[in-house]
């Protein structure tokens, strides 16, 4: 997962549809107020798809890299996210002479300058020949395959995987996984670490574990050139998983003592890290002690300059939690995701966890303030006030009503706790311009924003900055939505015949709660001048 800002973050994925048994692409965003899904491009809506890698350089250019499967081959899969919707971007790193090529991590140090590794290989059956890792870069106009160094072979073939990669600059990047005799014990994996000076990838030392079983570095962060982790697991001669933590200090990688939720229990496992400053980061994945119960249980470790230590993290399923991805906006907002499940064991295979998987989202901060409702409120002179609700998510609600001579409008926020503080209110999307926004003094619970100059026929969205409530909640950005169509007494999206008949037939009858749409220009009575406007807004649509 990745943030652009507190308001901004993506997380990128897959989903099993059961109609087809297809795995597709899954991507969700939060805009500072919730998570909701996001429409991604697919292949083929009948090949498996699945997102590994995501990436942002700013709102509006973010990368997310995975693979699609097509019989018995794998393809490398790239989106592009350009602040409006994602599309597939073509890949050269696919070639005949290749099977099975997956990207796993992207990362980018400008819009022009991006990194995606990941591997190939021939469903497992290497005859002879020794194959490196797979490394493409996006130049601001393609992305083209860039050569990458194989590791010492122990005995025979080796094979090389790349899960992550970080930069802190154009000429200092971080690639990391693990290589692999394919001739030699199936155990053999060791630490594979490869290096990006600006020029080319080199293979940097890199320390094991355990020199004669598994090693495996699934993340890897920086905060200097100085300063850099990965993380991932160890299997020991028992057979069992401990956690896996290694340090760059600018000169070379060693190994640090990382705990472990079950010292004797055979899983263990660190999946992503992302650290705040060089005395504060965090190491996420899962913990299993299969020997007493078969469940997974979330594992989060922190580093405070000094140590790592476990920190305490809720779990959402008594059976299967796991989290997969982390990242940092602040030391006081971090977001974890994973699956949490009902019912599965401990396999990693997608296809055990079939059905009964869901997206488990995580948070370290400051709870969220929680906004219950929003409203669009105008005064119908003498018959009342009366709001149009706004929903939350999905569709706009329509704001049916004219704005007057000014084209005011009012939206009104209602949260759950009273308000402490907001910065202030701005038009973000649509036009118009917020004239005075404040909390209410009469009811504190209530957010008042007052629109001018807002235009018909278009979708208006406002947001609230940095709002604290009373019970020390916090969220950067609140948002609410509505669509103006002045005349749309019915809420279809047009002006037309039926919304000019709804008003004629409420002509002369007063106004109340079931019929203000009606009174278009919220006189407060329902006249020839209400009919007058929406015949003059008749054949208007919202786009």
């Amino acid at each position: 997962m990745a943030c652009a800002s507190a308001s901004d973050c993506w997380t990128a994925a897959t989903y099993l549809d059961n109609t087809t048994g297809t795995y597709l692409n899954l991507i969700e965003h939060w805009d500072g107020s919730s998570w909701a899904i996001v429409s991604s491009p697919n292949v083929t809506e009948t090949r498996g798809e699945v997102l590994t890698g995501v990436t942002c350089v700013s709102a509006s250019d973010c990368w997310a890299v995975g693979s699609s499967f097509s019989g018995i081959n794998y393809f490398t899969l790239i989106e592009h996210w350009d602040g409006t919707s994602w599309s597939i971007v073509t890949s050269s790193g696919d070639s005949a002479a290749q099977y099975n090529n997956e990207l796993k991590g992207v990362r980018c140090t400008s819009s022009s300058d991006c990194w995606a590794v990941g591997d190939f290989h021939d469903d497992g059956n290497i005859q002879g020949d020794n194959f490196p890792s797979k490394i493409e870069h996006w130049d601001g106009t393609a992305w083209t395959v860039v050569t990458s160094p194989t590791a010492p072979s122990i005995t025979g073939p080796v094979a090389n995987y790349l899960n992550a990669v970080t930069c802190v600059s154009a000429s200092d990047c971080w690639a990391v996984g693990q290589y692999n005799a394919v001739g030699g014990r199936v155990g053999e994996f060791q630490p594979l670490i490869e290096h990006w000076d600006g020029t080319a990838w080199n293979i940097v030392t890199s320390p094991s574990a355990n020199t004669s079983d598994g090693n495996y570095l699934n993340g890897v962060t920086c905060t200097s050139q100085s300063d850099c982790w990965s993380v991932g697991y160890y299997i020991t001669v028992a057979g069992d998983r401990q956690t896996l933590i290694e340090q760059w200090d600018g000169s070379s990688w060693a190994v640090v003592s990382s705990p472990n939720a079950v010292v004797s229990g055979p899983d263990n496992s660190l999946n992503g890290v992302t650290c705040v400053s060089a005395s504060e980061c965090w190491a996420i994945g899962y913990t299993s002690d299969t020997v007493n119960t078969p469940d997974n249980q979330n594992l989060i470790e922190r580093w405070d300059g000094t140590s790592w230590t476990i920190v305490t993290s809720p779990n959402r399923s008594a059976t299967d939690n796991r989290l997969k991805a982390v990242t940092c906006v602040s030391a006081s907002d971090c977001w974890a995701v994973g699956i949490s499940a009902v019912g599965i064991g401990t396999s990693d295979d997608p296809a055990v966890l079939g059905q009964q998987s869901q997206t488990l989202t995580e948070h370290y901060g400051l709870p969220f303030v929680q906004l219950n409702a929003a409203a669009s409120r105008k005064a119908h002179g003498s018959a009342g006030t009366f709001d149009i609700n706004l929903p939350l998510t999905g569709t706009p609600s329509i704001e049916c009503r004219s704005g007057g001579v000014n084209d005011q409008y009012m939206m009104v926020f209602t949260f759950a706790n009273p308000l402490a503080s907001v910065d202030g209110a701005s038009v973000t999307s649509g036009t118009g311009s917020v004239a005075t926004s404040y909390i209410d003094s009469t009811e504190p619970h209530n957010y008042i924003v007052n629109l001018s100059g807002v235009t018909n026929a278009q979708v208006l969205k406002v947001d609230l900055t940095n709002v604290s409530d009373s019970a020390g909640d916090f969220s950067s950005a609140v948002s609410a939505s509505m669509g103006v169509l002045i005349g749309d007494v019915n809420g279809s999206r047009d002006v037309d015949s039926a919304d000019v008949f709804l008003v004629r037939q409420q002509t002369l009858q007063t106004v109340t709660n079931s019929n203000f749409r009606d009174d278009i220009n919220a006189s407060g009575d329902i006249d020839s001048a209400d009919v007058f406007l929406v015949r003059k807004q008749t054949l208007t649509s919202l786009p």
